[in-house]
């Protein structure tokens, strides 16, 4: 890991659009970037139209192809005024703004990227919406897949905006003054590079002694097509025209019931093989909607804009003709005399186009008809001769393909500083800060439900061993690490701020946030006094003035040292708090890459919406006909934080087999093993108490992403405990019979609907009402169980061994146990109040004992 966290990997979120394909082919070229710039990393895609409604995309996208086909005016009216008119502008982008942004908002909050990449100009505007009144925190870049830029697509306020050409610099400073825009080359897939067209025609199939013509027209197959063909074919015998034809299926058939040889006529459908069929052209003519002019440049091959489609095709044609990489043609006559002299055939008599200056573009561009009297392409020209000559022109191309770096935007971007955070401090914190990003519902849930006795944080206690050669693992060495993960891991640097009186608190990233002010170190002389460490870093609640999180280093009389890291519960859940950990640490053998998600989200059908309303609905009256917790003893009022901890590591393998054994999950067989302890230890149980302890058990739900590192996303199933006498194999099976009656009825949807309908609530009355469920009265104890990492991890060359989960407790609720696989150990922590402490000891015990007979009982029956 670098000074800045440059070797550490990132979750990247690509904010794309299906319209049409350069916005996904853009997109899968930063993809590529993100993976060799940052092995490891993760990738997630979002499609922009989908996010916005079900119904957005497939409107927007029959607008789009009806303007361009049949209303070019109207289409041509829209992005002129867009230039013309400031206000107008600047009203379209606000609207789309603001839909756009609260949409983008959830899939923001449920991947917790650190870097956001954009292709399309509506989800820019939302990721700029999201920066202005939330304070995104993290680098945003968008790049503009169009080589001349319009004013929909660039926002001063995200943190870089990347244009295909330095000629667009202005254009971009004309609409947005004062956005920081970088040029820099084609960004396409690295699939696109210059190469033998021999080899690839071969490949292909195709002639290997004509001048081949590559039509290509983008997804749709926008443009004069078939007029651009005739023309083509008008410029002699020896041209062959490749045309390929995308999701255009009629252009495909229209063309192929001519009945041309192949030498002459090759209409394609959609072809997986682009690249390689780019390669094989001399010439690639299009309609300058984008990205295949692009993508031809990237290949080293010459470009000509034939009969530009309106708008924002007229643009980037004239600004590529104006730079010397392109062509354009306005007439079928000009086309074929251009090509029937790269091709080395007689030239036409033609008069030579111009192009036109716009409002809002740079005029005066040169024409692509540009043959001379003499019958050769004009100096500077992008023209192909016969194959195997010379190519005028493409040195133009090759200056343009090497004048920039775009391989080190990526890295640039990520080192940026996002807006901060007003100063720390009581001021502050009183001051209600408006452009702060909003805590979700469920957060804000456990920032309401602490008091001045109860604590709300989660967290964990590691024991470490290090490997030959090691350095002492100090509180200087881990705050240095945690230094260097800072650029990219936004959950320690996040802090609370209120928002209004009647307004959730907001998140806001503290500029100042100093890791060694949050690494505690301490020596414990034996396993008495590191006990007590433990238990008084338990006992203190993270201070809100700062982000809240704290790490201890607890050393001993051996090699190796214990871990306790805790955070508060607003920042996340258990899965938080690991996806947190995994961050700080080395994985052996990590996967180079993944990609979370696919480029659309498969939107929800009318039967699955019902499905899950009818599974919330019976969840609702499972809660609502379900008794509340039995009153029972040891549910009083906490000490003022008092607390203690004990530590049980379990074998996993062994816990496997007793599922295995037991015909249940390990977690069923865990609950059961703890409420036998609780029932040997005399915890509960005793004569004259209830017989069940009613648990919370916290759910991951199925949107809950892998690796986060903030967000409560958990649902919450109550499970009745049988605490009284019974063996151990009769207590598994009541857990696994009671838990998966409450799981068929939905109550872990049913309950995240409630966390997240409470939201909907002033704050003052979310608070009071969260208060309200969030007690004795609903449950007597917590349990909380986590499927952690099956790899072992590192920590500057500390081998970690155990893993103990620490859950929070509530009002009246003495007792929560985590638990949590990791590695070839399961490890369980039972977090207890100081009113409990005399039976610590024997609870420890009794767990040993139980796991053991639950691990024999089955075996003997």
């Amino acid at each position: 890991m670098g000074p800045s966290g440059e070797g550490t990997p990132r979750r990247v979120l690509v904010v794309s659009a299906d319209m049409g394909g350069g916005h996904h082919a853009t997109g899968r070229a930063l993809e590529e970037d993100v993976e060799r710039h940052w092995p490891g990393s993760e990738v997630r895609w979002v499609d922009t139209l989908d996010t916005m409604g079900r119904w957005v995309g497939p409107l927007f996208r029959r607008v789009y192809v009806a303007n361009v086909r049949t209303t070019p005016w109207l289409y041509e009216y829209f992005y002129s005024a867009l230039w013309r008119h400031r206000w107008f502008a600047s009203a379209s982008k606000g609207v789309v703004a603001a839909w756009s942004g609260r949409r983008l908002a959830g899939e923001v909050e449920r991947f917790d990227p650190d870097l956001i990449l954009s292709t399309y100009p509506l989800g820019s505007a939302g990721l700029a919406w999201l920066r202005r009144n939330r304070m995104l925190p993290v680098p945003v870049g968008a790049w503009v897949s169009d080589f001349a830029p319009h004013p929909f697509w660039l926002y001063r306020d995200l943190d870089a905006t990347y244009l295909m050409h330095p000629a667009a610099l202005p254009m971009a400073e004309l609409a947005e003054p004062g956005i920081p825009a970088l040029a820099t080359v084609p960004t396409v897939e690295s699939r696109f590079h210059p190469g033998d067209r021999l080899v690839e025609r071969k490949t292909l199939g195709l002639s290997t002694d004509r001048f081949v013509v590559l039509v290509s027209c983008g997804a749709y197959g926008f443009g004069a097509v078939t007029e651009a063909v005739d023309a083509l074919l008008a410029a002699g015998d020896g041209v062959q025209v490749v045309v390929a034809c995308a999701r255009n299926e009629k252009l495909r058939a229209e063309l192929a019931a001519r009945g041309l040889p192949a030498d002459r006529l090759v209409p394609l459908g959609w072809t997986p093989d682009m690249a390689g069929l780019t390669r094989a052209a001399d010439l690639v003519v299009t309609n300058a909607g984008g990205a295949t002019s692009l993508e031809a440049l990237a290949s080293g091959r010459p470009v000509v804009m034939y009969r530009p489609i309106a708008a924002h095709g007229a643009a980037n044609a004239a600004l590529m003709t104006l730079s010397g990489l392109a062509e354009t043609c306005t007439r079928p006559a000009a086309l074929t005399a251009l090509v029937s002299t790269l091709a080395g055939g007689p030239a036409p008599v033609a008069a030579f186009d111009t192009v036109p200056p716009r409002d809002g573009v740079p005029a005066g561009g040169r024409s692509a008809d540009a043959v001379s009297s003499d019958g050769a392409a004009r100096d500077g020209a992008p023209g192909h001769p016969v194959p195997g000559g010379d190519v005028p022109g493409a040195g133009v191309i090759d200056a343009y393909l090497r004048g920039h770096d775009a391989h080190a935007d990526l890295p640039a971007l990520a080192r940026r500083t996002p807006p901060v955070a007003p100063p720390a401090g009581a001021a502050a914190r009183i001051t209600p800060v408006r452009r702060a990003w909003p805590l979700r519902p469920p957060d804000s849930f456990f920032l309401h439900v602490q008091t001045r006795t109860i604590t709300q944080q989660v967290g964990a206690v590691i024991t470490t061993e290090p490997e030959p050669g090691a350095e002492p693992l100090t509180a200087a060495v881990l705050a240095d690490r945690i230094q260097a993960a800072l650029p990219v891991l936004t959950t320690l640097r996040r802090r609370l701020v209120p928002r209004g009186d009647w307004r959730r608190p907001g998140w806001v990233v503290d500029p100042t946030v100093r890791p060694a002010d949050h690494v505690v170190e301490v020596t414990a002389a034996d396993e008495t006094e590191r006990s007590a460490v433990l238990d008084r870093f338990w006992s203190e609640p993270v201070s809100l003035r700062r982000p809240p999180w704290q790490l201890l280093v607890v050393h001993g009389a051996g090699d190796g040292c214990t871990l306790a890291f805790k955070m508060h519960h607003a920042i996340g859940d258990g899965l938080s708090l690991i996806g947190t950990l995994d961050r700080l640490l080395e994985t052996p053998g990590r996967p180079a890459y993944r990609r979370r998600a696919g480029a659309r989200r498969a939107a929800p059908t009318l039967r699955g919406m019902a499905f899950h309303a009818r599974r919330v609905v019976r969840g609702m009256w499972e809660l609502g006909t379900s008794a509340g917790a039995p009153r029972h003893p040891f549910n009083r009022d906490l000490s003022p934080n008092r607390r203690g901890i004990v530590t049980v590591p379990l074998p996993t393998e062994d816990v496997r087999a007793a599922a295995r054994a037991h015909r249940v999950r390990s977690s069923e067989v865990l609950l059961g093993v703890v409420a036998e302890a609780l029932h040997r230890a005399g915890v509960a149980g005793a004569p004259g108490t209830p017989t069940r302890l009613r648990t919370m058990l916290p759910v991951a739900m199925a949107s809950a992403d892998g690796g986060r590192t903030a967000g409560n996303r958990t649902g919450v199933v109550s499970v009745d405990l049988p605490v009284g006498p019974m063996s151990v194999t009769a207590r598994i099976q009541a857990i696994r019979g009671d838990l998966h009656r409450r799981m068929n009825q939905g109550e872990p949807h049913a309950a995240a609907f409630v966390m997240r309908a409470l939201g909907m609530f002033p704050a003052p009355v979310h608070g009071w009402m969260s208060r309200r469920v969030y007690n004795a009265q609903f449950f007597n104890m917590i349990a909380s169980y986590i499927p952690g990492p099956l790899r072992e991890r590192r920590l500057a060359g500390h081998r970690l061994t155990e893993v103990y989960p620490v859950v929070a407790l509530a009002e009246g609720v003495p007792l929560g146990v985590g638990i949590m696989r990791y590695a070839g150990v399961t490890g369980l922590c039972v977090l207890y109040d100081e009113s409990l402490r005399e039976y610590a000891g024997p609870l420890a015990g009794a767990v040993r004992t139980a796991f053991a007979d639950a691990a024999a009982a089955r075996r003997a029956g």
